[in-house]
């Protein structure tokens, strides 16, 4: 990926000389990117004009044009005129389940239960307890894309006892590693991501994410162009990701 914008493109080749590995690693996503679109460059560079701050760029593109600011907003992710390339077509078998994992300790905060009820309400299936709290996500100030995985990929890591730490190393959620919270584990079909996409005017709603949707994150790695999919770098096996995540949060991971 190429800005433009020459104080873009030297930005990035600073963060890629940087002596510390997240901030290097972050410079070599955007040089290594793919799938960012002429079409959308150009869209994050005249939205960013703001600042000669590649950083900051990102972090405000995100903010109002990924997340956006209110309800309804459509990130730039699921618009075909910017991000055909990155879009995927209908080959998304409708039956498939996706999972992601969520951090829920805000949402909490807002409710009327604590973890261990609604841990109870999930034994029980309680469907209204359970209804009622996932409504809470459409609090959420903004539309925000979701990192999620195909079951079939993770099926081991969601059955075994460690579960939440084996599906932060698979989906490079690093920062989650180390840090006390909350989380829920969220399924649902394919097919149900689609009905919730049209009702919202999106005809197309998985995509492979790029350095735009990562907010830096350093665990994050893009795919080539035209890849069916996007992978996870496994925190937990790989050797140099492992040196990574060790030096990103100073801390030894076993």
């Amino acid at each position: 990926m190429d800005f433009t914008k020459a104080a873009f493109q030297e930005h990035a080749r600073r963060l890629e000389a940087d002596a510390e590995p997240p901030t290097r690693t972050v410079g070599e996503n955007y040089r290594i990117e793919e799938n960012v679109s002429a079409e959308r460059l150009a869209h994050f560079e005249a939205e960013t004009e703001h600042t000669d701050d590649l950083r900051e760029a990102a972090r405000d593109y995100f903010d109002l044009h990924i997340q956006g600011e209110t309800r309804g907003s459509r990130p730039t992710t699921f618009q075909p005129d910017l991000n055909a390339g990155a879009l995927l077509g209908e080959d998304v078998e409708p039956q498939q389940k996706i999972v992601r994992l969520e951090r829920i300790d805000d949402l909490l905060s807002k409710s009327a239960w604590t973890f261990a009820q609604l841990a109870d309400a999930h034994t029980s299936r309680d469907l209204a307890t359970l209804s009622a709290f996932v409504a809470l996500f459409e609090t959420f100030p903004g539309e925000r894309p979701a990192f999620a995985a195909f079951k079939s990929e993770v099926e081991a890591d969601v059955a075994a006892d460690d579960w939440l730490k084996r599906l932060c190393e698979r989906f490079g959620l690093y920062h989650h590693l180390t840090e006390r919270g909350q989380f829920a584990l969220m399924e649902y079909a394919a097919a149900d991501v689609r009905a919730h996409a049209e009702g919202n005017g999106v005809d197309r709603p998985f995509a492979l994410a790029s350095v735009l949707e990562s907010r830096e994150n350093p665990a994050f790695h893009p795919v080539p162009r035209a890849t069916a999919n996007g992978f996870a770098v496994d925190l937990g096996k790989d050797a140099a990701a492992r040196r990574l995540v060790r030096e990103i949060l100073h801390v030894r991971m076993p």
